[in-house]
């Protein structure tokens, strides 16, 4: 099957909002009520307005791959964004964050994540960057499978607690 990723602009973010709420409830069903999840709508009023300001910074890249036909029905997206590289470790200039990647429920496994990664993997190589990272649930054990494969290992922990 032929899959095609295109480049977004910042008049485009709302096709992605579909993937994006699909991805929320999919947070909300892997950790189970574990930690309070926002109300997909909200989510995306949140998330859209980073995606604009980071598209309108030049700080990012938002490609959406999309199916085969005359609909070409989009199958997933990533938002990758550039920035600088943090001051403890060594990792060049800046370094790449994979802010989100979304894979339709009726498209996953068939490679669209992996095309994708590998899609800004490239971005990243030609813009000079050297390292990279993705913040991933904990309890969504497939995307971490994913995130493994594709060469990612765990360079921090990102722990939560509860004040109240």
């Amino acid at each position: 099957m032929e899959r095609r990723i295109v480049e977004l602009g910042v008049g485009d973010v709302d096709l992605v909002e579909g993937l994006w709420k699909e991805m929320v409830e999919h947070h909300q069903a892997v950790i189970e009520g574990q930690w309070p999840g926002r109300d997909p709508e909200q989510a995306w009023r949140m998330r859209r307005a980073q995606y604009v300001g980071w598209l309108e910074a030049n700080e990012g890249f938002l490609l959406l791959a999309l199916g085969e036909g005359a609909e070409q029905a989009p199958l997933g997206y990533a938002f990758l964004r550039v920035g600088a590289s943090p001051p403890t470790v060594d990792l060049g200039d800046r370094i790449g964050d994979l802010e989100s990647l979304s894979v339709s429920a009726a498209a996953r496994g068939e490679g669209i994540g992996t095309l994708l990664i590998e899609h800004c993997r490239g971005l990243l190589r030609a813009a000079g960057v050297d390292y990279w990272g993705v913040t991933a649930v904990a309890a969504n054990v497939d995307a971490i499978r994913l995130y493994e494969r594709e060469g990612f290992a765990i360079a921090s922990h990102n722990m939560l607690a509860p004040l109240r």
